[in-house]
């Protein structure tokens, strides 16, 4: 029963995180403006030079892909884990980015999700901050041969993961918008 939950445990995680970095490279890559107003972004929050700018963004949009392949198909690395580590070190270094540009007083929108115009806040770092957390608990599990892929996992309640995995995202992607409603 232990071994099950593990399993539907990574799963989600995984979802949760395909899902997340799925969102954030479509919606930067959606029109030439918005890959534009995320380049911007990436120079002001990373007090990057101009020049530097555009190959920056690059390189993140399509680590942000390569994660998607890595947690999407863990036949390429077997489980998952790497999948899992990527996704948490390219979050950790996002809310670092976030932490040394508020710290900068550096204002204006990141474009994680090429959303809103709001300014960044605590709010963000502390979202890559659980979701790097979720990363970490699907490795280990994973790592911990709990949860490896080799397990059978019934459709039904796969289907139930993705649900839920999806919820959870629409709350990460909509976060800004989820407390403007709630003020």
């Amino acid at each position: 029963m232990v071994h099950a939950v593990m399993v539907y445990a990574v799963l989600t995680i995984r979802l949760v995180l395909a899902e997340v970095f799925l969102v954030s490279v479509l919606t930067k890559l959606r029109t030439r403006r918005a890959f534009g107003e995320f380049t911007t972004a990436v120079r002001r929050l990373g007090g990057l030079p101009t020049p530097l700018a555009a190959p920056a963004a690059v390189v993140v949009v399509t680590a942000e892909a390569g994660t998607v392949v890595l947690l999407a198909a863990p036949g390429l690395d077997g489980d998952a884990t790497a999948g899992l580590l990527l996704a948490g070190a390219l979050l950790l270094g996002f809310a670092v980015v976030l932490a040394r540009a508020l710290r900068r007083g550096a204002a204006g929108p990141c474009r994680c999700f090429g959303g809103p115009d709001g300014p960044i806040g605590l709010r963000d770092v502390a979202r890559n901050g659980v979701l790097v957390a979720c990363a970490l608990a699907g490795a280990v599990m994973t790592s911990a041969g709990s949860a490896g892929s080799g397990a059978a996992v019934a459709p039904a309640a796969a289907a139930l993961c993705l649900l839920g995995a999806s919820v959870a995202v629409g709350a990460v992607v909509l976060l800004d918008d989820l407390l403007d409603l709630l003020r």
